[in-house]
C-alpha cells in the first residue's frame, strides 16, 4: 500500500488497492485517493438559503395531511420510509397519496420493482385513480437499473414512490455484483441528489420508500437506512383484518404522534381519526 507525504513529511492519505484478474494472474491497480482539506466546508444555519418552494407542503386534502407535517401535507425534499407487513396497505396508501398529488398537478412517479404491467393494470382496474400516475417497471431494465433510475429521476419529480426500496437495492446488488451496503449507499445518494434539486427540472423531490417488516414486526432494513431518512411511517393491520392505521415514529417535519385510521373499500381509501371498519 502506497502513501503520499504532505507537509513536514507526514503521511496525508493512504491509497486504495484494487485487485483484478487478467489471464489468470492477479493484477494490482492502485487508485490514489488523496484527502483535500480545502474541500471541507462548515455552515451555520444563517449561511443557508433555498427557494421558497421548499416550504410549500404538497397536500393530499385528507386527514393524512395533519401527520405528514406541521404545515399540513408532505413537504418537498423528504426521504420517507413507509414500513409495514404484507397486506397491510403500504402500496395502496402510497399510490393513493401519489394519485391525489397528481390530480392537483404535481409530477409524481411510481417505481415498481415488484409488479409488472399486468399486475399494475389489475391494480388500476380496482382503484382507477392510480392509472393517472406515471410508472416505471424497473424489472424490465434490471441489467441497467442504475442508469435507468439516474436518467428518469433527472427528469425531475415532486414525489417518487419506490416499491420497494429493498427490491431496488437487491436489483442493483445482483446486476452490478456489488455488496448490499454499496448498492444501498448508491441509491440513497441518488435520492439525496434529487431531494436537493439537482435534476433538470430543479425539483426538490420527496421519496416515499416502501419497506417490509420481518415476521416479528421489526424493520427489515439496515440501521443506516433507518437513520439516513427524514421520516418513518408505520402501517399496521390487526390480525382479523378489521383495523388499519398509520403513524410516524420519526418525522423531522412534524411533532404529531397520533394515529390516522384508514380503510380500503371498493375503489377508494378512506381516512379518519376514529377507528373505522372495512367492508369484507
Amino acid at each position: 500500500m502506497l502513501k503520499t507525504k504532505g507537509k513536514r513529511g507526514r503521511p496525508r492519505k493512504s491509497t486504495k488497492t484494487v485487485v483484478t484478474k487478467g489471464r489468470g494472474r492477479p493484477k494490482k491497480v492502485v487508485k490514489k485517493v488523496i484527502f483535500d482539506p480545502n474541500s471541507v466546508k462548515l455552515y451555520r444555519g444563517s449561511d443557508l438559503s433555498f427557494n421558497s418552494n421548499l416550504f410549500n407542503p404538497i397536500k393530499t386534502n385528507n386527514e393524512l395531511d395533519t401527520i405528514l407535517s406541521t404545515e399540513g401535507g408532505l413537504m418537498p425534499a423528504v426521504n420517507m420510509i413507509l414500513v409495514g407487513g404484507p397486506g397491510s396497505g403500504k402500496t395502496t396508501v402510497a399510490l393513493d397519496m401519489a394519485a391525489d398529488f397528481t390530480e392537483q398537478g404535481y409530477k409524481c412517479l411510481y417505481v415498481s420493482g415488484e409488479m409488472d404491467e399486468i399486475g399494475h393494470y389489475k391494480y388500476c382496474k380496482r382503484i382507477p385513480k392510480f392509472a393517472k400516475i406515471e410508472t416505471l417497471f424497473l424489472k424490465n431494465y434490471a441489467e441497467q437499473c442504475k442508469e435507468v433510475l439516474t436518467y428518469v429521476f433527472n427528469k425531475g419529480y415532486d414525489v417518487v414512490v419506490i416499491d420497494s426500496i429493498a427490491e431496488v437495492i437487491e436489483m442493483v446488488k445482483d446486476n452490478y455484483k456489488v455488496p448490499y451496503g454499496t448498492a444501498e449507499s448508491w441509491f440513497l445518494g441518488l435520492q439525496t441528489k434529487n431531494k436537493k434539486g439537482n435534476n433538470d427540472g430543479g425539483y426538490y423531490t420527496s421519496f416515499i420508500n416502501i419497506q417490509q417488516v420481518t415476521k416479528g414486526g421489526e424493520f427489515s432494513g439496515s440501521n443506516r437506512l433507518k437513520h439516513m431518512t427524514d421520516a418513518m411511517c408505520h402501517i399496521e393491520r390487526n390480525k382479523d383484518g378489521t383495523e388499519r392505521s398509520l403513524y410516524f415514529s420519526k418525522n423531522r417535519d412534524s411533532d404529531k404522534d397520533f394515529k390516522v385510521f384508514f380503510a380500503i373499500s371498493g375503489d377508494a381509501v378512506y381516512y379518519t381519526y376514529e377507528l373505522i371498519k372495512e367492508d369484507n
